[in-house]
């Protein structure tokens, strides 16, 4: 019993299973644009949470498994910024 329990509690884990895209941004020059590209990110289907830094010129992006980081860029660039996914 305990090991089908284990077995089921693994199997939910990993189709739940987020993963952290790190973005490269350019063109943020004031908060409000940190604001633009936090919304445009969060328009993204799929995206669970977004923290933009301004300094660093960077984003971190929490989304399920099936989030493209090819769509967060587009949804950066629509906003009228650069992107880049970070390696």
């Amino acid at each position: 019993m305990k090991k089908t329990i284990l077995a089921i509690a693994a199997c939910v884990s990993v189709m739940s299973a987020d993963q952290l895209i790190k973005l490269n941004i350019q063109g943020m020059m004031c908060p409000a644009c940190v604001s633009n590209v936090k919304t445009s990110l969060n328009g993204v289907q799929g995206v669970k949470e977004t923290t933009v830094f301004l300094k660093s010129g960077t984003a971190e992006v929490k989304a399920d498994n099936a989030t493209k980081p090819a769509a967060l860029c587009d949804a950066v660039k629509q906003a009228g910024y650069e992107c880049s996914v970070a390696k």
